[in-house]
C-alpha cells in the first residue's frame, strides 16, 4: 500500500531527519513542508523526491 505524503513525512521526521533537512533535499521551504504534514498534495516532482528520500531512510 502506497503512502500519502503526510504519512511520508511523517515517518522521516521520526527517523530524526528535521523539516528543514528534509525540505533541503527536496528543494522546497520548510513551510512547504508543514502544508503536507496538513494534507496538502507535492507537486509530483516533489513527491517523486520524497518518495525516494523515505525509500532511503524510512522503510
Amino acid at each position: 500500500m502506497s503512502k500519502t505524503p503526510k504519512e511520508m513525512v511523517e515517518k522521516i521526521l521520526k527517523k530524526g531527519v528535521s523539516q528543514q533537512e528534509l525540505a533541503e533535499k527536496i528543494g522546497v521551504s520548510p513551510a512547504q513542508i508543514t502544508r503536507w504534514l496538513a494534507s496538502a498534495q507535492p507537486k509530483l516532482n516533489h513527491f517523486q523526491k520524497l518518495e525516494q528520500i523515505y525509500q532511503e531512510i524510512a522503510v
